[in-house]
């Protein structure tokens, strides 16, 4: 409305104040009912503008529409990062990676071998992160409200839930004591949606993108855990925005064929992208997941079989992808090592255990206790101790 001339609004409200008092109102009253539509009218049209600019195949893309400039982050936001308790988001722009898997373990590794208080945040609307860390009955109990209308834990959350909505009410995770989780469900889908729509007609005046950051950086959450896991769907959605924009770190699994690797390189390219509104995002690397040749021995200690030959070309395309996406950014993101592959030892192995507790238990806290299920306890700890110390080296 702003860039609507003076003599313009004059005109208007000149010719609907005539045209109203025709109709017996009064010329105040006449001049009011003016001034209301055209408002009205102008404000549609700038919403509609904003939202259309946003789109519009010359824009750079929805998260950084010139229509929609980055608005003042959360206060403090760039030391409420360099202070926060490990925020690390698990994340691919490609589907069938073992992110899920990934997440799971690392929720267990961090619980019973680390003893670390987690928060567990599922930000997939289908929910396999949920399936997967939650007892039978919470899973279930949180199934039926959804029918019954009652939105997902994941999609208060997004719409901007507080701190202490999030510590009070997160659900606990099976077998891992004071680990917590953020269950999420199809309905998570609909308020990414309903969010990310309302923001772009402008009728949520606060910056979406960082309404997670707010939540999780809040001292309420700061003080009642000492890790954050956050699972993200394959695609850049409201959610996956703000897990990024609310990250200290970002974690990259992929499988080891040439597609899946390339993908990585893909999604680092997105992140560079976009490192406008996450500036402070720092690259963890890229694991291998679900490697054919690496196993253990009857202790489970790491024992380095040479990756077959498919899987070691495949590494080089990841890593070559993501050191052209990382070197084509102004503002590149922050390798927490100057590789940005995890070491070999650190990758997860294929194991049939694996592949069966998914999508219903953690690998890791079983009470199995066959020497598959210790190679993948043991596999997972390792990853797990070379995040602790790339993230220590981002901090230096």
């Amino acid at each position: 409305m702003s860039n609507v001339p003076d003599w313009a609004w004059f005109a208007l409200t000149i010719f609907g104040t005539i045209l109203g008092a025709m109709f017996g109102d009064t010329i105040k009253e006449a001049k009011d009912k003016t001034l209301g539509y055209f408002k009205a009218l102008f404000s549609a049209t700038s919403r509609l503008r904003r939202a259309e600019q946003a789109v519009e195949d010359r824009s750079p893309g929805l998260w950084l529409a010139p229509s929609i400039p980055v608005e003042k982050a959360p206060i403090d936001y760039e030391r409420a990062l360099k202070n926060s308790k490990p925020i690390i988001v698990v994340a691919n722009l490609k589907g069938g990676v073992g992110k899920t898997t990934t997440v799971a373990n690392l929720i267990a590794h961090y619980g019973l071998a680390k003893g670390k208080r987690v928060l567990a945040i599922d930000l997939d609307f289908q929910g396999s992160l949920s399936a997967v860390i939650l007892t039978e009955a919470d899973y279930k109990n949180a199934l039926e409200k959804q029918k019954d209308g009652s939105p997902s834990l994941a999609a208060q959350l997004v719409s901007g839930r507080d701190a202490e909505w999030v510590r009070d009410t997160s659900q606990a995770v099976d077998g891992v004591t004071d680990a917590r989780c953020i269950s999420a469900y199809y309905t998570l889908s609909g308020m990414e949606n309903r969010v990310m729509v309302e923001w772009l007609i402008g009728k949520r005046k606060e910056d979406i993108r960082y309404a997670l950051s707010k939540t999780l950086h809040d001292n309420i959450i700061q003080d009642r855990f000492d890790i954050i896991i956050i699972d993200a769907p394959p695609r850049l959605t409201t959610a996956t925005v703000q897990a990024l924009c609310a990250a200290t770190h970002v974690l990259i699994p992929t499988v080891l064929d040439e597609l899946s690797a390339e993908a990585a390189g893909s999604f680092v390219d997105q992140l560079v992208t976009n490192q406008t509104i996450w500036p402070h995002l720092k690259l963890l690397g890229v694991v291998g997941n679900m490697t054919n040749t690496l196993t253990s021995d009857f202790e489970g200690n790491a024992v380095e079989n040479p990756l077959a030959d498919y899987e070691a070309d495949a590494r080089r395309t990841a890593e070559d992808t993501v050191r052209g996406a990382l070197e084509t950014g102004n503002h590149p993101l922050r390798l927490a090592q100057a590789d940005p592959m995890f070491p070999i030892h650190c990758f997860i192995p294929q194991k049939a255990e694996l592949g069966r507790y998914a999508g219903h238990r953690i690998a890791y806290r079983s009470s199995n206790g066959s020497l598959p299920v210790q190679q993948i306890s043991r596999a997972f700890d390792r990853l797990g101790d070379e995040i602790d110390r790339r993230i220590l080296a981002t901090r230096v």
